[in-house]
């Protein structure tokens, strides 16, 4: 599990993309999805857990 919904590794050049949000209904933990634009620019946007089991997330954008 990623807490952050993503994890750059070594130096930068690998990153672990965690897209479930509150995994497993036990884990508190952010998903992710990475944009990549026509100039190679990745962004993340942010899947924030929700409240309770089957709540739903809210998104936020943040550049990488």
């Amino acid at each position: 599990v990623v807490e952050d919904g993503y994890e750059f590794f070594a130096d930068r050049q690998l990153v672990t993309i965690f897209s479930a949000p509150n995994y497993c209904g036990e884990f508190n933990n952010a998903g992710a999805m990475m944009l990549v634009d026509t100039n190679l620019l990745c962004s993340f946007q942010i899947l924030k857990p929700g409240k309770g089991k089957t709540g739903s997330s809210s998104n936020s954008s943040k550049s990488g």
